[in-house]
């Protein structure tokens, strides 16, 4: 028998269920929605990495067209911090669908607060190995959780 489930965490203090932990720790990428001055959804690809209850994004050293602290999604941050983080899986197989949708409120975290950031950058060197090459860069987004939407369809 399949079945479909659907939890919601309203979150004072984030206690998940080792499943849902072992979803975040496998997940290469997720989406990232802010808004924008004009009120608009603004969504991009994120690799991202969970500590301490909460989810933490590189502005690495990829390259780009503008300095990581000027970047949209930041700009967006500092205008408006609720965020959302979406993590899911889709496979050709639907009982093996799943989202955690996870809102938030962000803040930019950079090299004043080192200890965070040192650890940070260990476990984003772990998850991602490219970060050997490129550089995780000297801050990231931080988000604090207070809601996750948890979807899946399991057997």
């Amino acid at each position: 028998m399949t079945c479909f489930y659907l939890i919601i965490y309203q979150l004072n203090s984030l206690k998940l269920d080792q499943k849902t932990k072992t979803l975040i720790k496998r997940a290469k990428v997720a989406r990232l929605a802010t808004v924008d001055q004009k009120s608009h959804p603004y969504v991009v690809p994120v690799v991202f990495v969970f500590h301490e209850n909460s989810f933490f994004i590189p502005l690495d050293e990829k390259t780009k067209s503008v300095n990581p602290k000027k970047l949209k999604r930041v700009k967006n941050i500092g205008r408006n911090p609720n965020v959302t983080l979406l993590i899911d899986k889709y496979q050709n197989d639907w009982e093996k669908l799943f989202f955690l949708m996870i809102h938030g409120k962000a803040v930019i975290v950079d090299s004043k607060n080192s200890k965070i950031m040192n650890k940070v950058h260990k476990l984003l060197i772990s998850k991602y190995p490219q970060y050997k090459k490129i550089g995780v860069g000297n801050s990231c987004i931080k988000i604090t959780p207070h809601g996750i939407t948890h979807w899946g369809h399991s057997n």
